[in-house]
């Protein structure tokens, strides 16, 4: 009986689902935010295992095994419930049976269990090392036969992360820091200072950090985290993030070395732009210091990186300048959504043996599509005026020109938490005060973060400073824009005269290709500001029904929904 694999993420963070097809590809991928239409859904996906299943036409009970991002066995020596817990409810038998023998066996490594039918269905449930899920979400789509590989993120079971280098005879971990010591709870920790929400709004005080000197307070700050070869360690005195009955992820003595924290809601000054660049620089050198002691180790040139940090996409875009690797991949998503993807690949791939290189990934388009009929049943439902355009990438174009802000949704979703093109807000990057105007009127969010512009392959050297070979096929890496592109893109343009780059691919995204052309031939600059389609504090729209609440509720002034054109005025 041929395999039919599903990995979910129920880590507590960006809970997800993935179903490998019949080759071992993803076949279909969503976050459970999506369907609940709760940012950050920590719950266990069950609406995302479903939406999976129905996408493929398939039931649950076909699903012959599922792979699990994250490894209970490291918990299991410490039963924390009684018999008389286990009475009240019968269904926790199972689990106090196995917590009291593994406590007497005094410790195990792993653990597999098998769910039988009641029809002779057979579903076995394996439990992967979130962080070997990290390493096989970026090492098998990488498409490399041999790499070395870093991991950093917050926490996994009971570490921060690990390197380590894959060949033809496996997967090799050189090194891993026990946790407190935490890449990504130091750059949280300083999250919380700043008054912004830690292990949520990371990329904000990224942002900031492009306004920032970073010598101000880097001689402070510098001798918080110390690197010894393939290991790093924190200060602890100057972080709480361990503790559970502390309110903040620092400590008073940090407050003593900078200062009182910026509270939440005010308006951050210069000195809160210093302490995060300084923050932002010194995260980036202790991963170079990293890369470069891990290469010297092994000698190899390609290198794939995941977990949290590595939405860290101004960190992403030095890597090639600042180590010795000639090719890097990272992918679409590093972070916790991309566990139910890692965690299925390395199932198939180390557990049940199929093992099978695949090419590079230039999408992360894991949703289901939604046909015409469908949309226009909504749209009919709903009594809207629409209109369907004899060429709708050329209309599109032509509002865009004229200054418009359009809701984009086409295709599959994408999976993760950027927009590439398919669930996109998109706008004209020529007009200065576009920046300004999509914060303010549209996601509703602060006027300080940047928009990323997406520019097709054959042209992103025209625009961004690269390396030969350099691509950021998931909006995944910053780059220094050309002066003259700094005038002539003005609202993708950070401060620090870089941008977010999206290279589009015209063969895996065909349609937003032919878009940004079509621009192209009309401003004479083929780059569109491209955002996720959702307004602050919402997950990106996956929905049809989605899309018009969204359009509704927001200052956008048109959206095409496939083939379908609203407009709010004549324009």
């Amino acid at each position: 009986m041929p395999h039919r694999i599903l990995g979910i993420n129920c880590s507590g963070f960006h809970s997800s689902a993935c179903l490998l097809g019949p080759d071992g590809r993803v076949q279909v991928a969503i976050a459970e935010e999506r369907l609940t239409r709760i940012k950050q859904d920590k719950s266990f996906p069950r609406q995302a295992i479903r939406y999976c299943c129905a996408a493929a036409g398939i039931g649950v009970k076909d699903i012959t095994d599922v792979f699990v991002g994250w490894n209970p066995a490291p918990y299991l020596t410490r039963p924390d419930q009684t018999t008389a817990d286990a009475f009240q409810n019968r269904g926790k038998l199972a689990q106090l049976a196995l917590n009291e023998l593994v406590a007497l066996q005094g410790g195990v490594g792993s653990l597999d269990q098998t769910l039988y039918g009641l029809h002779g269905t057979q579903t076995r449930i394996h439990y992967v090392n979130h962080h070997h899920a990290h390493m096989a979400n970026a090492l098998l789509p990488s498409g490399f036969a041999e790499a070395d590989v870093f991991v950093a993120d917050g926490f996994g079971e009971t570490t921060t992360g690990l390197l380590g280098t894959a060949s033809a005879h496996g997967f090799e971990e050189l090194a891993a820091n026990r946790t407190p010591h935490s890449l990504g709870l130091f750059y949280a920790a300083f999250t919380d200072f700043l008054g912004f929400r830690p292990n949520s709004d990371e990329w904000k005080i990224m942002a900031l950090a492009a306004r920032g000197n970073w010598r101000t307070y880097y001689e402070r700050l510098r001798p918080l985290i110390q690197v010894q070869g393939l290991h790093y360690e924190l200060d602890l005195r100057y972080f709480e993030f361990f503790l559970f009955f502390t309110p903040h992820y620092y400590s008073p003595k940090l407050v003593e070395l900078l200062g009182p924290p910026l509270a939440p809601g005010a308006a951050p000054t210069q000195r809160e732009y210093d302490i995060v660049a300084a923050v932002q620089h010194i995260t980036e050198q202790v991963v170079f210091e990293l890369l470069n002691n891990l290469h010297r180790q092994t000698g190899q040139r390609k290198l794939v990186l995941g977990g949290g940090v590595l939405m860290n996409s101004v960190l992403n875009g030095k890597l090639r300048h600042h180590t010795p690797y000639h090719e890097i991949f990272i992918g679409g998503t590093p972070d916790d959504t991309g566990i139910s993807v890692g965690s299925a690949l390395y199932g198939r791939h180390f557990v049940l043996g199929e093992k099978k290189i695949q090419e590079p990934a230039r999408h992360n388009f894991f949703g289901r599509e939604y046909p015409e009929v469908e949309i226009e049943m909504e749209l009919e439902r709903r009594k809207l005026r629409y209109q369907r355009p004899m060429d709708i990438v050329t209309e599109t174009a032509a509002l865009l020109q004229a200054g418009k802000v359009v809701g984009w949704f086409q295709g599959a979703s994408e999976l993760g938490q950027r927009a590439l093109g398919h669930r996109s807000i998109l706008a004209n990057p020529t007009l200065a005060a576009m920046k300004e105007q999509v914060n303010a009127s549209i996601k509703y969010r602060e006027g300080f973060r940047p928009f990323a512009p997406a520019v097709p392959e054959a042209h992103q050297q025209d625009y961004f400073d690269l390396l030969p070979g350099e691509t950021s096929y998931f909006m995944e890496k910053v780059f220094p824009l050309r002066p003259e592109a700094r005038e002539q893109l003005p609202a993708v343009t950070h401060d620090d005269g870089t941008g977010r780059l999206q290279t589009v691919c015209p063969t895996t995204n065909p349609l937003f290709h032919q878009l940004l052309l079509a621009f192209g031939q009309l401003s004479g600059v083929p780059v569109l500001l491209n955002t996720s389609f959702n307004l602050n504090g919402m997950p990106l729209v996956e929905s049809p029904a989605d899309a018009l609440d969204c359009y509704f509720r927001s200052g956008l002034d048109a959206l095409v929904l496939g083939p379908f054109l609203l407009l709010k005025q004549e324009v």
